[in-house]
């Protein structure tokens, strides 16, 4: 009996010990000619006061601008992280090597896979050749008329915030979300949710409710704990469950309310054809709704905050007359630069051994993945001021800033919106949304930031000023 305790003993010590060593060191068959960021990099975001461009810059910035990819720990493996514009571009063209591969194979069985499973974004080969049949031209293609109506519901808003102040403070994050889950689910999906009508909102309720669930700093860190029977993730399983076949049924009932190239028509009939299943229904229903809200909410936080930050660049977006507005454009863009609405993004799996550069042989099975706030602030690419937030360096001239753009985009120098055939397919509906956003707010408010609001980014995962606060100051008309 006592030799069964203690092999058992030595044996649970043995396979702790094994953990333990896969955490801190990557496998042996990984690039030796790459450096390796040290393992509780990737946890310093959730247990201290650091902020991703602190952790950036103290532990990663170096090697990355010197290497151009390194060995990083993230969700339970240890992956290759990428930010040279030249390797990105090997893994944008090579989609068959560098296979798109979502968090229902990365991370199977957490509760954030259960969320936004297998669809349009994460699917691969044939798989997203059906998603993006049934609903790529919705995305692509969208009813603007709602984020018309949207903003100046959400001007009233915030009027009625200020009253008969001179001045008011405003956490924005929560009114902004509900600004553009209302576009999003008007524009591409078809269904008014009512979400800028009254003080609550049953849908924007719903989701804070069931992110509040799911994104906890350890599970998120250690997805393969989602595995056991915690109560915590039983209850978090559970509330994902229940948020996903209630909006799933509420895109079926409101199917005959819909405009016929609508999203949400698209996907209802798809599943009524059995060109879906109701899997696969509810997977690209979620994903539409969440990245469609989520990554414009982002990219809004950071335009509010650098107009409130530097008061010349809000007076000279303000000034502008161009109809074209040039000005305007650049300053989005060189927020795009240096606030990336998602930092950093792990999706690639290696499907054969293949070489990266001249000579980074990266095995087969191994994820890969890109940090768009890397690379839009690798001084190799954008030289000495690429900290410096210089809306000017895109041009003048609209025809100009469009064209740095567009070859910032194909160069792989800006790959905020991905690259090549999967490429993000609501770029130009988000960006329409942003412009009428701030044209919106610099033309009714001055703006400036809260002096009480701590200054610093998200600690981990998307990428947006933390918990933003914005005084807002009604224009007086001459």
């Amino acid at each position: 009996m006592f030799s069964i305790i203690k092999y058992t003993f030595i044996g649970v010590i043995t396979y702790l010990f094994y953990l333990i060593l896969e955490i801190i060191f990557p496998p042996f068959n990984f690039p030796k000619n790459i450096p390796t960021i040290p393992f509780y990099v990737s946890f310093l975001g959730a247990y201290t006061n650091l902020d991703q461009a602190d952790i950036y810059n103290l532990y990663i910035r170096e090697k990355l601008e010197k290497y151009g990819a390194v060995k990083i720990y993230f969700a339970s493996r240890w992956n290759i992280l990428i930010t040279k514009p030249e390797y990105l571009l090997e893994m944008f063209k090579n989609e068959d090597v560098f296979a798109k591969s979502g968090n229902h194979i990365k991370i199977p069985g957490s509760v954030l896979a259960s969320y936004t499973g297998d669809n349009v974004i994460s699917a691969h080969g044939e798989l997203w050749k059906l998603y993006r049949e049934v609903i790529a031209q919705s995305i692509q293609f969208p009813d603007l008329d709602p984020i018309t109506k949207n903003t100046e519901k959400l001007i009233q808003i915030i009027n009625d915030r200020i009253g008969s102040q001179k001045q008011v403070s405003i956490p924005v994050t929560d009114i902004l979300q509900k600004y553009s889950l209302a576009n999003v689910t008007e524009s591409i999906l078809g269904i008014d949710y009512k979400v800028l009508d009254g003080e609550k909102s049953i849908m924007h309720e719903k989701i804070k409710y069931v992110k509040s669930q799911i994104f906890n700093p350890f599970f998120l860190n250690f997805p393969y704990f989602d595995n056991f029977p915690i109560p915590s993730r039983l209850k978090a399983r559970s509330e994902v469950t229940r948020f996903r076949e209630w909006y799933g049924q509420s895109v079926i009932d409101n199917h005959d309310r819909q405009r016929p190239n609508s999203a949400g028509t698209k996907l209802v009939d798809a599943l009524m054809d059995e060109k879906l299943t109701e899997k696969q229904f509810l997977d690209n229903a979620i994903i539409l709704m969440v990245a469609g809200h989520e990554n414009p909410l982002l990219l809004m936080l950071s335009l509010m905050y650098v107009l409130a930050k530097y008061p010349l660049i809000q007076e000279t977006v303000r000034q502008e007359t161009d109809p074209a507005k040039p000005y305007l454009h650049s300053v989005i863009y060189e927020t795009l630069r240096m606030y990336p609405p998602l930092g950093m993004i792990i999706n690639r799996c290696t499907t054969r051994t293949t070489k990266l550069g001249d000579g980074i042989v990266i095995p087969k099975g191994v994820y890969c993945g890109y940090n768009n706030f890397g690379t839009g602030r690798d001084r190799n690419v954008w030289g000495n001021n690429a900290d410096v937030f210089k809306p000017e360096r895109w041009g003048c001239e609209i025809e100009e800033i469009n064209q740095k753009y567009s070859i910032a985009k194909k160069t792989a120098n800006l790959p905020a919106f991905h690259g090549r055939k999967r490429a993000c397919l609501g770029e130009k509906y988000a960006l329409y949304e942003v412009k009428n956003f701030v044209c919106a707010i610099v033309g009714e408010y001055q703006v400036s930031v809260d002096a009480s609001w701590n200054e610093r980014i998200t600690p981990a995962g998307p990428i947006c000023p933390l918990g933003l606060k914005i005084n807002f100051e009604k224009l007086v008309v001459a």
